[in-house]
């Protein structure tokens, strides 16, 4: 959600760390092939709530939720295990 005014815009499950630029590495991917980084939850339309999008993570072998905490859930937002 980058360039936006919402308040969750910079918060931990809003953000995830990809390497490169944005020409190049991970963050040149996600750039260059939209579609599939919104389908892998690595780049949200603005609409979207961050906290209850599933990223996928761990060379694309498994769905987790970035938590405001700044870790991962393998369950969604208000489940518990």
């Amino acid at each position: 959600m980058g360039g936006s005014r919402r308040p969750d815009t910079d918060q931990p499950q809003n953000l995830i760390v990809l390497c490169g630029s944005a020409t190049t590495g991970c963050h040149g991917q996600v750039e260059s092939h939209r579609a599939e980084a919104i389908e892998s939850g690595w780049l949200l339309p603005q609409t979207a709530d961050p906290a209850a999008e599933p990223v996928l993570v761990a060379h694309s072998s498994r769905w987790v939720w970035l938590t405001p905490d700044g870790r991962y859930s393998a369950e969604p937002p208000g489940v518990t295990a």
